[in-house]
């Protein structure tokens, strides 16, 4: 392919895989820094209706933009607005696609998130590898997991809650489903969790 289709394709991918975007948001997704003439290649797109812009407002105010969609896409607003959508509870890796750009996180949905791995052990504020907890469109917390595979134990060394996350039983069963999620797919035989836990959320995880 010619470096104007692989940009051309990898623009699209990277606009589905996030949802909406601007430009430095597919700059730096896939093909990171490598999108030459993209400004451009969006125009083209545009023009066949492979991609279309939006507005994202909040209240009366319209963010920065342009903001774009992939065509593919439209029917999933449809959807949203309609009600059809299912929202679940799970943890996301400290690399996942939705937080590996910082900046976007913290502004499409107000969640300061870093990767403390690099960080002394005595300067960290959540833990070596933490986790977000995603539920539904919001982050509601961060747990710090460990898993000690020699006696297939789960350690969650502490649970954190976001100031504005639910306290309710449904939330915290929701997160202790997510964990023993987690558990399964590391093969855990059991789980255990500090006393470093949210009040509203203890009855849950313990």
């Amino acid at each position: 392919m010619s470096e104007r289709e692989v940009v051309r394709r990898a623009a699209q991918m990277s606009l589905r895989a996030l949802g909406v975007a601007r430009v430095k948001h597919i700059q730096l997704h896939f093909i990171r820094n490598c999108y030459s003439g993209l400004d451009e290649v969006l125009n083209e797109l545009e023009a066949e209706e492979r991609v279309v812009r939006v507005e994202i407002r909040e209240s009366r105010h319209s963010w920065p933009g342009p903001w774009y969609i992939h065509a593919d896409d439209l029917p999933l607003l449809n959807s949203l607005e309609a009600g059809d959508w299912e929202p679940r509870t799970t943890l996301l890796s400290p690399f996942d696609n939705l937080i590996s750009n910082r900046e976007r996180t913290e502004q499409l949905f107000n969640f300061l998130f870093r990767f403390e791995v690099y960080v002394p052990k005595q300067q960290r504020k959540y833990g070596c590898y933490v986790m977000p907890i995603l539920q539904g469109d919001r982050f509601i917390g961060r747990l710090d997991p460990v898993m000690d595979r020699k006696r297939r134990r789960l350690v969650i060394n502490a649970v954190f809650a976001e100031s504005d996350a639910p306290k309710s039983s449904e939330a915290a069963q929701a997160v202790a489903n997510a964990v023993e999620e987690l558990g399964t797919f590391l093969g855990a035989k059991e789980i255990f969790y500090s006393s470093h836990v949210p009040a509203g959320w203890r009855n849950k995880l313990r």
